[in-house]
């Protein structure tokens, strides 16, 4: 899809591709270069204080989670002493 550098260097992105990749306006996009090709890759800014969260640890963590979940691998308990006290034995 050939576009024109515009004002501003501004290059309209194809509705195709705004669709496909869900993007909308407002949205932020990284941008590099790569053997002399431009790469725009959608971004999500995630605020300094939650950023842990989306770490490659607490990501993994959270899986190990969903699978002990999933195979039953759980404590159900009626109050917060039940549950330290389950988690000491």
């Amino acid at each position: 899809m050939l576009r024109k550098l515009g004002k501003s260097n501004q290059v309209a992105i194809p509705k195709e591709i705004i669709t496909v990749l869900g993007l909308k306006m407002d949205d932020y996009l990284d941008i590099s270069i790569d053997n002399n090709r431009i790469i725009l890759e959608p971004k999500v800014l995630v605020p300094k204080e939650q950023a842990y969260f989306f770490t490659k640890e607490w990501q993994a963590d959270e899986e190990d989670a969903e699978k002990d979940i999933k195979k039953g691998r759980v404590t159900k308990t009626k109050s917060l002493d039940d549950l330290f006290t389950e988690m000491d034995k």
